[in-house]
């Protein structure tokens, strides 16, 4: 019994990780391009999957200038009708939201980074996905505002056409 016991702890121990990797970690709704109502999940492993990007920048929450990477927000929306004039609702796990003017996702490299300094992002360094701004390198987003729609540990997005 004490052998097949310790057999099922050991299997559950190495499949955690695994299965944590790919519950979802991201909801978005919205109107899809097809133009019916939808709801696409997205776990840890669909985001790394994309092609990465990397935003080297300094905000009100970090010490100095940062490493960030992960998908282009846009490209993560890309199923999605948004135009110039639509609203992007964020929401963090603690059901804090803010809206983003979609114009801010379609002039900069907003990501939604997963990793910090070439590290994944836990819940507690503002993760798994953190909306982080190429602020550094754009002196008009150096505002509260933008600070305002750097949402850590989001797990909603709602786009609004």
């Amino acid at each position: 019994m004490k052998t097949t016991t310790k057999a099922v702890l050991l299997g559950l121990c190495i499949a955690m990780p695994s299965l944590a990797w790919s519950n979802p970690v991201l909801t978005i709704s919205g109107k899809s391009i097809g133009g019916d109502r939808a709801s696409v999940e997205f776990s840890a492993e669909d985001l790394a999957g994309m092609e990465q990007a990397t935003v080297k920048t300094a905000n009100d929450y970090v010490d100095g200038v940062v490493t960030f990477s992960g998908p282009l927000f846009r490209t993560v929306l890309s199923e999605f009708e948004f135009g110039p004039d639509s609203t992007i609702t964020v929401t963090a796990v603690n059901d804090y939201s803010v809206g983003i003017p979609a114009n801010d996702i379609l002039d900069y490299d907003v990501i939604l980074a997963t990793a910090m300094n070439g590290a994944e992002m836990s819940v507690r360094d503002r993760g798994p996905i953190w909306v982080i701004y190429p602020m550094t390198d754009n002196p008009e987003l150096q505002d509260a505002l933008f600070n305002d729609r750097l949402i850590w540990q989001l797990t909603k997005v709602d786009v609004k056409p």
